[in-house]
């Protein structure tokens, strides 16, 4: 039987350009935009309400609506151009401010590198490795880069982003437990589509989790998903990360990247299917502290969705289980698979290309994975 999905969220508003894989396109530079007051999206100045939640438009964005905390850099004008109106948050190696575009009226996030990474000349080159993996990609559902540069005071690296009215997922799941069908699987698809455009272009993000993926609208009722945080990607031509750094967030870690081995766009797929697994069964798989999440990444199975809950759709199992294989080779090939297999879930008599393994192991493939995976296999008494 397919899953019913009835009006989701990320589907609506039909008038509005979209591409194959079910992605909204961008709506930039336009002349004389105008603004919606709720969700803060810009349209052709013809447009007297926002198609999306049918409120009248205004000429002017309002910032004022815009939740900031006070800063000590509250009114600084960086670059001649962005002034900032508050602080939005921290990162594990950043600040993120609000700010105001000067020339256009918009909201942007401006996101500083922190010290002593920006000091450090492997943490400048990662982090503005973002702006060039972003550019390369031009991707309707990750996030915009608008400008890279330094800091005039402190030569501190810093990006001007678009600025996203929403939530992370990883916000939404710890309000709400888990992600309902019909928000879920279109949420699923678009970061699915905007990681597939990455692979494409040679870049591996490594570090697929909830809060790196972004739903905008208001609370609870989102209609559109963004990719955030490229700092940590791999780009093919790079050789900034060697082997033997383990780079990402341990739940949602593969395990060639828990034992610090070279990661690919399976790694991601992986990645993507341990958020899948989160947002239906409400749980994460692994519990404990880093290292014990590491190791069970690498050697224990993860319990199958469905002893979790039993009204998960037995094909929403299969996709979860196949995108979260052990060895690499059981999984989703490619992202763009894997997007099709989502698509599928909803489609009358489509077949998965999603498959069942009767053994699946994870097979360190250098001598130091090999005792690094023996080190955490005693751990676990296994």
């Amino acid at each position: 039987m397919p899953l019913s999905i009835h009006a989701p969220a990320l589907e609506r508003a039909s008038h509005r350009n979209r591409q194959a894989c079910g992605t909204i396109a961008p709506r930039r530079g336009y002349a004389d935009p105008v603004f919606c007051p709720r969700c803060h999206r810009d349209y052709p100045s013809h447009y007297a309400f926002c198609p999306v939640d049918g409120e009248a438009t205004t000429e002017h964005p309002n910032l004022d609506q815009v939740r900031a905390s006070p800063t000590r850099i509250t009114d600084a004008l960086l670059n001649k151009r962005y002034k900032v109106r508050g602080f939005i948050g921290k990162g594990g190696m950043a600040r993120v401010y609000l700010a105001e575009d000067e020339q256009t009226g918009r909201a942007v996030a401006v996101k500083v590198l922190e010290r002593p990474w920006a000091n450090d000349e492997n943490g400048r080159r990662r982090f503005l490795r973002e702006a060039l993996a972003v550019s390369r990609i031009g991707h309707p559902n990750i996030v915009n880069i608008f400008e890279a540069g330094l800091r005039e005071e402190d030569q501190a690296p810093y990006l001007v982003m678009e600025f996203l009215f929403g939530e992370p997922v990883g916000r939404y799941l710890a309000r709400n437990g888990t992600i309902p069908t019909e928000i879920a699987l279109p949420a699923l698809q678009q970061a699915a589509s905007a990681l597939a455009a990455a692979h494409k272009k040679g870049v591996i993000h490594r570090d697929v989790k909830p809060d790196n993926l972004f739903l905008i609208g208001e609370p609870g009722d989102p209609y559109e998903l963004k990719v955030l945080d490229f700092g940590l990607s791999k780009l093919q031509t790079s050789d900034l990360t060697a082997v033997g750094s383990v780079l990402g967030t341990p739940a949602y870690m593969a395990p060639e990247q828990a034992l610090a081995e070279t990661a690919d766009e399976r790694s991601d797929v992986y990645g993507l299917g341990m958020v899948m697994y989160r947002a239906f069964t409400g749980v994460a798989p692994f519990g404990g502290d880093d290292i014990t999440v590491l190791a069970h990444q690498v050697h224990s199975p993860l319990m199958r969705p469905r002893e979790i809950d039993e009204t998960i759709d037995p094909r929403v199992e299969q996709v979860i289980l196949t995108a979260t294989r052990k060895d690499p080779k059981h999984r989703y090939p490619a992202m763009d698979i894997f997007f099709d297999d989502l698509g599928k879930l909803t489609a009358q008599g489509a077949r998965l290309w999603a498959f069942d393994v009767k053994q699946d192991r994870y097979e360190p493939t250098t001598k130091v994975g090999g005792l690094v995976a023996d080190s955490l296999s005693r751990m676990l008494g296994s």
